[in-house]
């Protein structure tokens, strides 16, 4: 198998848990600062995580390389690399800092009642001379929304170097020319432990049994409406 892909799922968890901490933290709070920076941090960390998982895999580089030409075009992706290497090489935090072309802006939302809990400033798409002022939680959600899309999308083409339960398959040997008896050797079982056993398919669910599958489901499911089936719920 590849080397663990639990440093994605750990990294995915780790962003989702400041996320939801940055959204119940105050604003103008010192805590505030302190969970949208690790939010930040975590979520640039997914996929680097990711690549340090499965780089060097043919496959996955061409993809990867595929995905990073998109993230670079993406809204939001670069500006939350930006914000990392501020956050970590600065010490700089934009979160809840209103210039004074938005005080206006700022006054006009606070007097209404309508001011997001926490304020960003992001660049104007279709005026790049000009900078909006958006709530910081729903751009940050958008940002994390769009790695869980990743890594889902990840998980779900390469579930045969990523899943324990779909690595043992009768189909992930046999796309290396192995079979069971090569499962049994990595298990750590003699090999031709299974001789007396006529069933080889009855084997491969046994096999499996005791292996991870996707731990992460619950925030595929939370944010995408999808999960990662176990090969013996297909």
């Amino acid at each position: 198998m590849a080397r663990s892909f639990g440093i994605v799922e750990d990294k995915l968890r780790e962003a989702e848990f400041f996320l939801s901490k940055f959204d119940e933290a105050a604003y103008l709070s010192s805590e505030g600062h302190f969970y949208f920076s690790a939010f930040v941090s975590a979520a640039r960390s997914v996929t680097l995580a990711m690549q340090a998982s499965l780089s060097g895999h043919a496959e996955f580089d061409d993809w990867y390389e595929q995905k990073r030409q998109l993230l670079r075009a993406d809204a939001l992706a670069p500006l939350f690399v930006e914000i990392r290497n501020d956050v970590l090489h600065v010490g700089t935090s934009p979160v809840d800092v209103v210039p004074p072309e938005h005080l206006k802006d700022f006054f006009f939302r606070s007097l209404s009642g309508i001011r997001p809990r926490h304020l960003l400033i992001l660049p104007d798409i279709e005026r790049k001379e000009r900078t909006l002022l958006v709530d910081a939680v729903e751009t940050a959600t958008s940002y994390f929304v769009s790695l869980v899309s990743l890594v889902h999308e990840c998980y779900e083409k390469f579930k045969r170097l990523v899943d324990g339960k779909w690595h043992f398959t009768t189909e992930s040997f046999a796309d290396r020319g192995l079979g069971i008896d090569d499962a049994l050797v990595e298990l750590g079982f003699p090999k031709g432990w299974l001789d007396t056993k006529p069933d080889e398919l009855l084997a491969w669910p046994i096999l499996r049994r005791d292996q991870p599958g996707c731990l992460i489901n619950d925030i595929f499911d939370r944010h995408l409406g999808k999960i990662i089936a176990s090969p013996d719920d297909v």
